[in-house]
């Protein structure tokens, strides 16, 4: 497929697979209820229109899906993000330019419409995450060339627009914050490079640090390691994974050395497994996931024994649940979720009994809580 049915999959005027509809086995959908041992997975079904929800069984990695899911959420959902203590889930609508708000119920293990939700998000919203003292939400405006930044009720887990924008590059498509909150990235697509800010951590605000760095064509994907020193971003325009350092007291980026890595055909999402072991690339035009070994010392990677491990059909995302022992990835093509179980001593994967299970249509952000 070419770049311009992703340009116009942006804009949603492109075709979009087919919705499959689903059912989850009777006996899942009605599993006990979660221990506090428990996580749980959100894949944003840009088709149709929804939020998919399960619980991970932590022993097994399979998904129980959550009572009444599929959930709606506006349309064209294309990205989805926790909050830090795992109660919040929010999810943006390209085409509804918005944000739909959800309360995880622990208890009926269902997911509740947070009030006030759906909130005006602004022109074509795109990536958001949030603030590890879930004080602030940010957005990307790809057509305004800007993020928006919102104050979170940390009760309601309602948004109030904070009326802080911040200006980015052209095209601003992923938006990420150092887990210690001192940082913020957020990559430029049409202007292929990664602008680093520094955070107002009383009012949310960010400021830009430093120039922007160039990165390969078209950076979508922008993941941070634990440790807050390392950055790594998908180039989609190309078959590459930039990494930068981050400095400690400024929080520049500095290109590493090797970096370009070479990854597969259009890479599409990038993440660091919590135990920075390992970063794992999913591979749009490949059909497939580049797992590679990760320095700790230098952050330098170099591609593991084993990748790339095949996906099914154009995969979109790629998390790693705590404790690095499943990783799951979404397949738009295919309205899949494909599971994998990690091995602990070299990273290498193994696709999961019964994996991959069908989502709706279109299957996007995805996103792993508490």
């Amino acid at each position: 497929m070419s770049d311009q049915l992703v340009k116009a999959r942006r804009r949603h005027i492109g075709c979009l697979i087919v919705a499959v509809a689903i059912s989850i086995d009777a006996a899942s959908a009605s599993a006990s209820v979660g221990t506090d041992r428990d996580t749980y997975i959100y894949s944003a079904n840009q088709g149709g229109f929804d939020l998919s929800a399960f619980r991970i069984d932590h022993e097994s990695g399979r998904l129980v899906a959550l009572n009444g899911a599929p959930f709606a959420a506006g349309r064209f959902p294309v990205s989805v993000t926790v909050s830090p203590n795992g109660d919040f889930i929010y999810v943006t609508n390209q085409g509804s330019e918005s944000i739909s708000a959800f309360h995880l119920d622990r208890r009926r293990q269902t997911l509740l419409k947070v009030p006030g939700s759906p909130f005006p998000a602004g022109r074509f919203p795109d990536a958001l995450t949030i603030s590890p003292d879930d004080r602030f939400l940010y957005v990307t405006s790809e057509d305004d060339d800007l993020v928006k930044v919102f104050g979170v009720d940390q009760r309601s887990g309602g948004l109030k627009d904070s009326g802080i924008t911040v200006p980015t590059g052209h095209h601003p498509i992923a938006v990420s914050m150092t887990p210690n909150g001192r940082e913020a990235f957020v990559a430029n697509y049409n202007d292929d490079n990664i602008q680093a800010y520094k955070v107002d951590k009383a009012t949310g605000a960010l400021l830009p640090v430093g120039g922007r760095n160039a990165t390969d064509e078209h950076p979508i994907s922008v993941a941070v390691s634990e440790d807050s020193q390392f950055v790594y971003v998908a180039n989609y325009g190309s078959t590459t994974v930039s990494a930068f350092a981050i400095d400690a007291s400024s929080g520049e980026l500095k290109e590493l050395d090797g970096s370009p890595y070479l990854a597969g055909a259009k890479p599409y999402a990038v993440t660091v497994d919590g135990g920075e072991h390992h970063v794992y690339v999913v591979n749009w035009a490949g059909n497939d996931l580049t797992v590679f070994d990760m320095d700790r010392a230098s952050g330098g990677l170099h591609e593991s024994a084993g990748s790339p491990y095949r996906t099914d059909w154009f995969p979109y995302a790629v998390v790693v649940n705590p404790g690095d022992h499943f990783l799951y990835v979404t397949n738009n093509g295919a309205n899949s979720v494909s599971g994998y179980a990690i091995d602990q001593r070299n990273g290498a994967l193994r696709l999961l009994k019964s994996f991959p299970i069908p989502v709706d249509a279109g299957p996007y952000g995805l996103a792993i809580g508490f």
